[in-house]
């Protein structure tokens, strides 16, 4: 059977693979067909069932309409939609990548947190998308769409191999174009990322998605989940409270100029946030380029690639796989389509005015389903009459529970039975004025007049997540070891990256901040990657020291047997005080000294090339005073075999001695 034969056509696209599966819809990648075009995309094709529904087409409308005409770097582009073959679709813009979620998965398996450089770089690129969403203007008419996404969260931010951040998944945004208003009492979006203002039963705006990206940016920097507890009540509790920690005493390395940053984003006020993410972004490029100077864009796309090296190699691979595909046979059968009098593609799905509307709970964590099972739950919630929080004069007495009322008991019997109140810190009372949690399945038969119909909502308006994995597995906080500020004592050398070479490996290096700490591979300073790691050879014994000014070097021993990556966790190291071994201007002796510090052998050039000379460190004495400490140093000229002893005394802290004067 030939490679043609086994694939499918869909319209104007030839299906390539499955990204994900799903009952009511499926995400594929798909190769745009046309004699002059290779593009390919990414296509959600809607079960034929679902797309008979006229609701259902309403609601898929109403995303397109939303995502349609927007066209930005940061924002992920609609190409194409309608129906084929009695199915509605939408041809969307392939990110090449992995979404954020993904990311900070992948970091925790190596026990990494974003670089905050990194971290700054792609929540100010979001805070662009968004900005231009929230601003945007129909090209025909002038009319504002006043588009709020409500769904911002690590799920919902592309990072592409290449360095990109897109922002996807538009399916519950809020806008003018919308056919039908949000029911009052639903929850929509994914819990642990709601605003204060939401629970409060305020009138939404662009500063609800600033919220829940000044969420995403703290759990960046903090490795951890803002707005985590046992179960759902006790985190729309802590939503309420609003209590949000510095980051910087989570993550020393923290810059107190982005602690605020992060803060002014979280202010349960929404008044005391930034006016509006253009100037969010304002801040955040301020502070990237006076911290980090050297930062450049294509530092994200380095660090993707190392990140996910493996993954990329194998989906290049099965890319050239598709590329080899002869698609004259499809482009034939277009043709012959065509000429029949039917369309690769019917018409655009039409809207029906007359649609029943569907009447919608909250169903959490939009997204799709990846081969497991994925818990939903539902919100119920009971209409009331709320006086705008903004609105009154006092500050403090329209609370969540006047936004979220009277918990029947049945729904309260349904959460002890599932569990859901069983871990929480929150008491019966605290309980009752919170919210109800409905955790039946949405597939219930007998109930499909809502569960079904929100199930249908939740699982298409996915947008463009067609990466999605399994839910939030919640990463671990790595510990960060403060020290000192250091002083270069010596410049960084050039190397060649010889990763892809043979006969190299890669060494991670476990709590490094590159920001404080040099390290050395057999005595040659060596710049560490963004993520942390450096490399090393195979098959020879090297030694590895880090070193940090004012304290004990950390030295280790090593032969790699092979070109596995292998992970070395640093220690914190302990105080020690220096004094240095320099060359001055004058000397005149041209050749190399051998001494021993920390055990390791070293050598070091005449005339030296480090600015400052070579830290000798002092002796500890039983009391833990500081006392003298002296070395051996073997000199040789150049072009002599020759060596000669010389005895170096270091008596006190930051001593200087210039060498020349022994030579």
């Amino acid at each position: 059977m030939s490679e043609s034969s086994k694939r499918e056509r869909f319209g104007r696209y030839l299906i390539l693979d499955h990204l994900v599966d799903g009952g009511m819809a499926k995400i594929c990648r798909a190769r745009f067909l046309g004699e002059q075009a290779d593009k390919v995309v990414a296509i959600k094709m809607v079960q034929p069932q679902f797309s008979k529904d006229e609701a259902f087409k309403t609601m898929f409308m109403d995303e397109i309409k939303v995502t349609f005409g927007l066209l930005h770097p940061n924002v992920i582009q609609t190409y194409d939609y309608g129906m084929n073959k009695g199915q509605l679709f939408v041809a969307m813009e392939y990110c090449d990548g992995r979404n954020l979620k993904e990311y900070l998965d992948k970091l925790k398996e190596r026990k990494f947190v974003f670089p905050v450089e990194i971290s700054t770089y792609i929540i100010s690129q979001a805070c662009q998308g968004l900005y231009y969403a929230h601003t945007f203007r129909d090209k025909l008419t002038g009319q504002e769409a006043n588009i709020i996404h409500r769904d911002i969260s690590p799920h919902n931010i592309m990072l592409t191999y290449d360095g990109a951040i897109k922002i996807i998944d538009f399916g519950i945004a809020k806008s003018q174009t919308n056919s039908e208003s949000t029911q009052a009492g639903t929850i929509k979006g994914k819990l642990s990322y709601l605003a204060p203002e939401y629970l409060e039963g305020l009138e939404l705006d662009p500063r609800y998605d600033q919220f829940a990206l000044g969420i995403t940016l703290w759990e960046m920097l903090c490795s951890r989940k803002l707005f985590k507890e046992n179960n759902d009540l006790a985190v729309l509790k802590k939503i309420q409270e609003c209590k949000i920690p510095v980051p910087s005493s989570i993550n020393p390395n923290v810059p107190k100029e982005l602690d605020e940053i992060v803060l002014k984003a979280l202010s349960k006020n929404r008044s005391k946030r930034f006016e509006n993410l253009d100037q969010m972004n304002r801040a955040l490029m301020k502070f990237l380029y006076a911290k980090y100077p050297d930062f450049n864009s294509t530092d994200l796309s380095y660090f993707a690639q190392e990140l996910f090296r493996e993954e990329i190699k194998k989906d290049r691979e099965k890319m050239f796989e598709f590329g080899k595909i002869d698609i004259k046979p499809f482009l034939e059968d277009m043709k012959k389509e065509v000429e029949r009098g039917t369309s690769p593609a019917d018409a655009p799905a039409a809207t029906s005015s007359d649609s029943p509307a569907i009447k919608k709970e909250a169903v959490l964590d939009f997204g799709f389903d990846t081969g497991e099972t994925k818990k939903r739950n539902t919100i119920t919630v009971k209409k009331t009459q709320v006086t705008p929080k903004e609105k009154t004069n006092s500050s403090e007495d329209n609370t969540m529970s006047r936004r979220i009322a009277d918990i029947n008991d049945s729904t309260m019997t349904n959460i002890k039975k599932n569990g859901g109140t069983k871990s929480s810190n929150i008491s019966k009372k605290d309980a009752t004025r919170v919210i109800k949690t409905d955790t039946k399945k949405i597939g219930n038969q007998k109930k499909t007049s809502i569960g079904t119909y929100a199930a249908l909502l939740a699982f298409l308006l996915g947008g463009g997540f067609y990466f999605h994995k399994t839910f939030i597995a919640e990463p671990e906080m790595v510990e960060v070891a403060v020290t000192k500020p250091v002083k270069v004592r010596q410049p960084a050398q050039e190397i060649s990256d010889t990763s892809a070479m043979d006969g190299f490996a890669k060494v991670m290096l476990s709590h490094f901040d590159k920001q404080k700490m040099q390290v050395f591979i057999n005595g040659v300073r060596t710049d560490a990657d963004l993520l942390n790691t450096v490399v090393v050879p195979v098959g020879k014994p090297f030694t590895l020291r880090v070193q940090i000014e004012g304290r004990k070097h950390f030295i280790k021993e090593m032969n790699l047997s092979n070109k596995s990556d292998v992970e070395v966790e640093i220690p914190e190291m302990s105080a020690m005080a220096y004094g240095y071994i320099f060359t001055s201007a004058e000397c005149q002796a041209v050749g190399e000294i051998r001494f021993e510090i920390y055990g390791e052998k070293r050598v070091s050039s005449i005339p030296m090339k480090q600015e400052f000379g070579v830290a000798f460190p002092l002796n500890v004495d039983e009391r833990g005073s500081l006392a003298p400490a002296t070395y051996e140093i073997f000199f040789k000229k150049r072009d002599e075999d020759l060596e000669r002893k010389i005895d170096i005394t270091i008596k006190r802290e930051d001593q200087s001695i210039d060498i020349c004067e022994y030579l």
